[in-house]
């Protein structure tokens, strides 16, 4: 496999990775806000 393919490859695979790492840190940031408990955030 040439370089400039595989440097390709890594970057839309981090790319990818960065967009789920974003959307399961907003869920964590939101999950708790419909809590029932009255102290718990």
């Amino acid at each position: 496999m040439p370089t400039d393919t595989l440097l390709m490859t890594i970057a839309v695979v981090a790319v990818f990775v960065g967009f789920g790492v974003v959307l399961a840190w907003g869920d964590r940031q939101t999950r708790g806000l419909k809590s029932d408990e009255p102290g718990k955030r």
